[in-house]
């Protein structure tokens, strides 16, 4: 757990036409992690991929549009073959080519039901209005007069009939909405238009060969009736049929993401006249698997070397602990991943951080809102599930340290007797929450030397964090033992800081001054000399941040308290019971909020910020095999 998986480096070596009957099966073995050179350029093959999965993402969302599709339905695997990647990507393009023209077509019968849609919505209620205000029959077909049939888009403050010109004649069909017929003379057209522009008023859509006779609109409304009816009808299935094509879509896009992949590996590897050099790590003990079946798949057609690696820092990591600690890498890799060379936190972390959240959130009742909340999230939110474990985890910390330690429920005491008395004896909680922080900070300077070991590093794990473990440990015992008194450090006490510090100062300069010389010694002991200092100064900075456990505690009882104090304002009698239950009530829930998120930060920046600079270098590979959404979708005969 607290060490990576041993890992050995491979190397394969193997004709250039098995390259995907190799790559095949590393993807179904899932074990192989690919090094590749990066190239800075491109190839055309490379670029027809990327432009065919922009052209399918651009697919999706366009069908997901016209079907109305919220969450995308499970890419479903249809029977797919090509014997090279030029035949692959030309079957690709001409499907994706037809599904373009395909949405070409429905996007136009689309846009022409809309249309439709629009001009029977408001010729209806015109002709309808029409009717009552004059007879469509004996509409008078005057020479020089035209008419103009007007519907309000926008509202505007000056009215239509004050900005058209004179003489000119406005029937108001409809109200809601405003639809007029203008009637004015033919040469004063473009004047009725920017007057009706101004107003807020456009032109009633017209269709196709639209007769002017308003004797001839009845029939053209009930044939755009029936027209809009086949139209709703023929997209209806249109929307049926690219349902139906979105999970082919979606598994074409996998198959392009596969390809892209095993391009991009073919390109990267090392190749050598009809042999291609293809370089990894596989965990060892997966590594006489994996080989075997790499023989069987190409018949034996194939060479490998390995290499069981112990120093690398760029060696990829992969951990493997309980389900319980891997909720906790997350937070792990918030600071960064572990390298191969040290040790991995994590199954630390999951136990401290839960432990420090309960110390600095510790209520019994408040524990018990707080895990109730991650089992909502947990329950009812699938975006928040993780969270919600998180919160349950850390509610029921809270809820045990809260009982167990402080005895305290709903920022009251419980009644019985406790290690800890927040509210009266701030002492012993003061002291603890400085033991908490000396027993993380020599916990993490422990783990560096171990890292120091690990490193081969054992000079600086003996000659300089030993001693400053030590410095630290005695330093630390003289300051709880003998307080900040300095005279009477000198009786005695300052010899248990002057030993481990004279060690460290002088420890790795003599060692570098015999095994490289004058000039190195004098480099180490500059180093060494300001690493004493930053010793001193640093640590006992570092430990006393450990008091905002104290501080949120505190915090934690006061802020509570001030919400009782708040409900006994109102007195006594049914108005003060109900109003004193009611800021209980609203206190606590606003406490476990906004205490939880401030509780989540310290302990973060404790772990962080206190323990993890003492050892954690990050900056490690994660492991990531080989694998493939769909597998090699080219099959070589």
């Amino acid at each position: 757990m607290l060490r990576p998986e041993r890992m050995s480096k491979t190397t394969l070596l193997f004709l250039k036409s098995d390259t995907e009957e190799v790559l095949d099966s590393l993807n179904k073995q899932g074990a192989f992690h690919i090094t590749i050179k990066s190239g800075d350029t491109t190839s055309d093959v490379l670029s027809r991929v990327s432009t065919l999965m922009n052209r399918i993402d651009v697919l999706i969302e366009q069908s997901r549009a016209i079907s109305g599709l919220s969450e995308l339905p499970s890419p479903q695997i249809f029977p797919f073959e090509a014997h090279d990647w030029p035949s692959f990507l030309q079957a690709v393009e001409k499907e994706v080519e037809g599904y373009e023209n395909r949405i070409k077509e429905i996007d136009l019968s689309i846009k022409t039901e809309e249309r439709f849609k629009s001009f029977i919505s408001l010729w209806s209620p015109f002709i309808e209005g029409l009717k009552k205000t004059l007879s469509i029959e004996t509409f008078p077909a005057f020479k020089r007069l035209s008419f103009l049939t007007l519907y309000q888009k926008e509202l505007r403050p000056t009215p239509l009939s004050l900005l058209l010109p004179h003489p000119s004649l406005v029937l108001t069909v409809a109200s809601k909405p405003a639809m007029v017929l203008v009637v004015f003379l033919k040469e004063d057209f473009d004047k009725i238009r920017r007057a009706a522009e101004e107003a807020g008023y456009a032109q009633m859509p017209i269709l196709e060969d639209m007769p002017e006779d308003f004797k001839e609109i009845p029939k053209v409304m009930e044939s755009a009736e029936k027209k809009l009816k086949e139209l709703s009808l023929k997209n209806e299935e249109f929307r049926r049929s690219f349902m139906a094509s979105l999970p082919r879509l979606l598994y074409l896009k996998g198959l392009l993401s596969d390809a892209n992949s095993l391009i991009t590996i073919r390109e990267g590897a090392t190749f050598e006249k009809r042999w291609m050099i293809l370089e990894g790590y596989v965990p060892s003990k997966n590594l006489p698997s994996l080989i075997s079946d790499l023989q069987a798949r190409v018949n034996g057609r194939i060479v490998f070397s390995s290499k069981e690696e112990h120093s690398s820092s760029q060696v990829p990591v992969m951990f493997r602990y309980p389900k319980f600690f891997k909720l906790f890498e997350s937070i792990t890799n918030l600071y960064g991943t572990p390298s191969y060379t040290e040790l991995n936190p994590t199954p630390i972390l999951a136990i401290t951080f839960p432990f420090f959240f309960g110390l600095m959130f510790g209520d019994l009742g408040h524990g018990l809102m707080l895990a109730a909340l991650g089992f909502i999230f947990y329950r009812y939110t699938k975006s928040l599930s993780k969270i919600g474990i998180f919160l349950m985890i850390c509610g029921i910390a809270g809820a045990i340290v809260g009982a167990a330690l402080y005895g305290e429920a709903f920022g009251k005491h419980i009644g019985y007797h406790t290690v800890f008395s927040p509210g009266e004896d701030l002492m012993s909680l003061f002291k603890f929450s400085l033991y908490i922080g000396v027993a993380q900070i020599s916990l993490g300077l422990a783990l560096l030397i171990i890292n120091n070991l690990i490193q081969k590093k054992k000079a600086d794990a003996f000659l300089v964090n030993v001693p400053k473990l030590l410095l630290y440990l005695l330093f630390m015992y003289v300051v709880f033992n003998f307080g900040l008194n300095i005279n009477q450090w000198f009786t005695g006490p300052i010899f248990y800081i002057l030993g481990p510090a004279i060690f460290m100062l002088i420890g790795k300069p003599i060692w570098a001054l015999i095994k490289h010389g004058r000039k190195e010694f004098l480099s180490v002991f500059g180093e060494i000399g300001f690493e004493v200092f930053d010793t001193m100064i640093r640590f006992v900075s570092n430990t006393v941040s450990y008091l905002r456990i104290f501080a949120m505690v505190m915090a934690h009882i006061q802020l509570t308290a001030v919400f009782y104090s708040l409900g006994t304002i109102a007195g006594e009698g049914m108005v003060g019971m109900i109003f004193s239950a009611i800021m209980a009530a609203l206190g606590n829930i606003f406490v476990v909020l906004l205490e939880g998120v401030l509780v989540l930060a310290q302990d973060l920046r404790l772990h962080f910020y206190e323990w993890f600079s003492k050892f954690y270098e990050d900056g490690g590979v994660r492991f990531s095999p080989f694998r493939l959404t769909f597998g090699v979708p080219i099959i070589k005969r």
